[in-house]
């Protein structure tokens, strides 16, 4: 069975498994579906999950254990607009090392608190490093000094001025 037979109302999460024969996957379609009501809003009880679904609050509180236990929902967070609250600045910085510190250019960098993500990538650079800062002045500061480090060959700094799609969880 395929998803698009099974899913009225479609999220991000069946999106990304669309067309795919669900035996392939770890879960099934009750699963996506409790998923997909976890991530629109974390806090939705489980009978309010139920009662969407039309199953039983024990079957969506066993199913949510399951998801948990298999390492599937790693946790529940909050998504914040720090636009709301700081005047954020959105960098992506990528870094090319020197690939005998590689590793301890990223433990430096992972260090550093407005640093929210670090991927490894392929091409000219080595590092892909998102970071939000509380304005450009902090920005500066975190390149000129933090990034100016043995191991650091070179960086090229992106400004994020606006998304039109982002994701919650880095910020803009």
């Amino acid at each position: 069975m395929t998803l698009p037979s099974i899913m009225e109302h479609p999220c991000e999460i069946y999106e990304r498994w669309k067309g795919l024969d669900l035996k392939l996957l770890p879960i099934d379609k009750t699963d996506i579906r409790i998923l997909c009501e976890l991530r629109e809003n974390s806090r939705t009880s489980n009978s309010e999950i139920a009662k969407k679904l039309g199953v039983t609050e024990a079957t969506v509180r066993r199913r949510i254990k399951n998801l948990i236990d298999k390492g599937i929902i790693l946790r529940f967070s909050i998504h914040l607009d720090y636009r709301l609250i700081e005047n954020t600045v959105k960098a992506y910085i990528h870094v090319k090392s020197l690939s005998e510190k590689l590793d301890e250019v990223v433990e430096h960098i992972t260090n550093h608190n407005r640093v929210v993500a670090v991927y490894r990538v392929t091409g000219e650079y080595d590092l892909l490093v998102v970071a939000l800062f509380v304005g450009m002045t902090e920005l500066q500061e975190f390149i000129d000094a933090f990034l100016k480090m043995d191991g650091i060959k070179e960086t090229d700094t992106q400004i994020v001025m606006s998304a039109y799609k982002g994701v919650p969880w880095t910020g803009i």
